[in-house]
C-alpha cells in the first residue's frame, strides 16, 4: 500500500512537472529588439519626434514609439512573429515599412526613410503655425477662440532655457495648469510620464492628466517627455468639453496639442 502511495505521487510529480514545461512552451516569446532609425530621403537627416507604431498582420496596434532628436527609437515587440512599422510625422508622407517576420531574441536594426511633404502651393510657404491654425478651424475652433490657451511660436521663442515641454506650457499657458513630472508623481504609481493637469491636480494620478496630441497624434505622458522642445511651433490646449468632442473619452480631461518644425 505504501509503495503504491509512493508510486502516486511519483506520477503526480511528473505530470506537475510536464504541466509546467508545456505551460513555459506555450507562453509568448518576446520577439528581436527593433534597433530603428527615422531619415529624410531627401537629404538623409535624421527625422526627430517621428511616432512609429508596430502593427500586427492582423491590423492590430501593439506599441507605439517616439523617435529622438537623432531620429533613433526603440521597440520590443511583445511576441515574435510579423509586423509592420508605420513612422508619422508633420510635414513628412507617412511611411510603411515592409512586413518584417521578427523571431525570438536579438536586434534588427532598421531604417525608415520618409518623403518630405509639401507644405503649400509651388513658390508660397506655408508656416507650421499658420497649418495649426488651419487644423483648429477644422475642428471648429481658432486661435483667437482659445486667447492664452493658444501658444505661438513668438512665445514659444521667448523661453529662453527649456528643459521640457511642460515649461513651454508652465511659462506661457494660461494659469489654473498644473505640470507633474515623474519626480514629483507618487512613488510605486503607474507611470504618468508628464502629466498636464488642467484642474491643479496633485498627485492623483494618470485619471488628471490631459490628452497628448503631437502632430495630429495622441502619444502618452512618458511620450511626451521626449518632444524636443525647441522643435515645437506652436501649442493649443482645449479645454474637457473641447477635447471630448474631438477625441471621445481620452478627451475627458482636456488635450493638449502639439506641432513640431519640419525638419526638427
Amino acid at each position: 500500500m505504501r509503495e503504491a502511495n509512493q508510486s502516486r505521487e511519483r506520477f503526480k510529480t511528473v505530470v506537475l512537472v510536464s504541466a509546467v514545461a508545456l505551460l513555459a512552451a506555450a507562453a509568448p516569446l518576446r520577439a528581436q529588439t527593433i534597433l530603428g532609425r527615422v531619415v529624410d530621403e531627401v537629404n538623409e537627416r535624421p527625422v526627430g519626434g517621428a511616432i512609429v507604431t508596430l502593427i500586427a498582420r492582423d491590423g492590430e496596434q501593439r506599441a507605439r514609439v517616439l523617435a529622438d532628436s537623432a531620429g533613433r527609437f526603440v521597440l520590443t515587440p511583445p511576441e515574435a512573429g510579423e509586423f509592420v512599422l508605420v513612422a508619422q510625422r508633420f510635414g513628412y508622407i507617412d511611411t510603411r515599412s515592409p512586413l518584417l517576420a521578427l523571431v525570438t531574441a536579438g536586434q534588427a536594426p532598421l531604417e525608415l526613410l520618409m518623403a518630405p511633404e509639401p507644405l503649400g502651393l509651388e513658390g508660397l510657404e506655408v508656416s507650421v503655425e499658420e497649418l495649426a491654425a488651419e487644423e483648429l478651424t477644422r475642428m471648429g475652433l481658432s486661435p483667437r477662440q482659445l486667447g492664452n490657451r493658444w501658444i505661438s511660436r513668438d512665445r514659444i521663442d521667448d523661453i529662453p532655457v527649456k528643459r521640457d515641454v511642460g515649461v513651454i506650457i508652465e511659462r506661457a499657458g494660461p494659469s489654473g495648469l498644473r505640470v507633474i513630472r515623474p519626480e514629483n508623481q507618487t512613488m510605486g504609481g503607474d507611470d504618468m510620464g508628464l502629466c498636464i493637469s488642467l484642474n491643479r491636480a496633485t498627485r492623483m494620478g494618470r485619471g488628471s492628466c490631459a490628452l497628448n496630441v503631437l502632430d495630429g497624434v495622441p502619444i502618452s505622458g512618458p511620450q511626451a517627455l521626449n518632444i524636443d522642445p525647441e522643435a515645437v511651433e506652436s501649442i493649443a490646449i482645449l479645454d474637457p468639453i473641447e477635447a471630448a468632442f474631438q477625441y471621445g473619452t481620452i478627451g475627458g480631461n482636456g488635450a493638449v496639442l502639439f506641432w513640431t518644425r519640419r525638419g526638427r
